[in-house]
């Protein structure tokens, strides 16, 4: 077996760390996108809908930042939601520059149907390792990563 370089103890700790949350997050996102493509959505497009579903009317730069896409994408995305008559986008009244996207009694019937199932999948998957103060401690070590950036 081939020897694993070293880069110092507490180096190889957090490399370690980085390795497990990524190829945990690649497994749980393609069981996610799967799920997803079922139901004939992306997972850029769930994002959308799901902010939208959640918060209400956004704008095109709010829900970048949430999504965690770029403009670029985010215009793909928009005008597929919208042929879909999922999404409609409408320009801001302070600022006819902004568009404003709300989404449709169509896209919010998708989500009504659709999101508890992706919360208990997302349970079923966290749960099948995790006891349930493992998830919470989990989730306060990431947000705190998160939040050191």
């Amino acid at each position: 077996m081939k020897r694993v370089k070293s880069y110092g103890k507490h180096e190889d700790i957090v490399l370690r760390a980085h390795i497990e949350l990524s190829r945990s997050l690649i497994k749980i996102r393609a069981k996610e996108i799967a799920w997803l493509a079922d139901r004939d959505l992306t997972l850029p497009q769930f994002g959308i809908l799901e902010s939208l579903y959640h918060l209400g009317k956004l704008s095109v730069s709010q829900i970048t930042k949430l999504t965690l896409s770029t403009p670029g994408n985010m215009t793909v995305i928009v005008k597929n939601l919208q042929s879909k008559g999922l999404i409609s986008a409408l320009c801001s009244e302070e600022d006819r520059r902004i568009k404003i996207l709300e989404i449709t009694d169509e896209g919010a019937k998708i989500m009504e149907s659709i999101f508890k199932y992706h919360v208990k999948n997302l349970t079923s998957w966290y749960d099948k390792a995790l006891s349930e103060e493992e998830i919470k401690v989990l989730s306060l070590l990431l947000r705190k990563l998160e939040k050191a950036q």
